[in-house]
């Protein structure tokens, strides 16, 4: 399933990122088991927290149906919780 077809918004939201080339975007949770998830949640893996900002202001993403739901770490939190591998997450960029 192409996630950024099916949900405008995740195809907005990852051009958006393009900008911030230290940026990691992951989609995981409902998105990936139901034609109708309450939300879309997002995993933004970043290196500077100005980008995270950066981002989030680029557009209303929660208020967008269904919202996104934008959870973000570093590359070393990530790791720690090993939250990828535990959700099974699927990376949206960089591709």
């Amino acid at each position: 399933m192409d996630l950024r077809r099916r949900w405008p918004v995740l195809d907005e939201l990852c051009k958006c990122a393009v900008g911030f080339p230290d940026m990691e975007i992951w989609a995981f949770g409902s998105m990936l088991r139901s034609e109708r998830p309450r939300d879309l949640d997002v995993l933004i893996i970043y290196s500077c927290r100005e980008d995270v900002a950066g981002i989030r202001e680029m557009g209303f993403w929660e208020l967008s149906l269904p919202p996104v739901e934008i959870i973000a770490m570093t590359r070393d939190e990530e790791s720690h919780y090993d939250f990828i591998k535990i959700t099974n997450a699927r990376r949206l960029i960089p591709a």
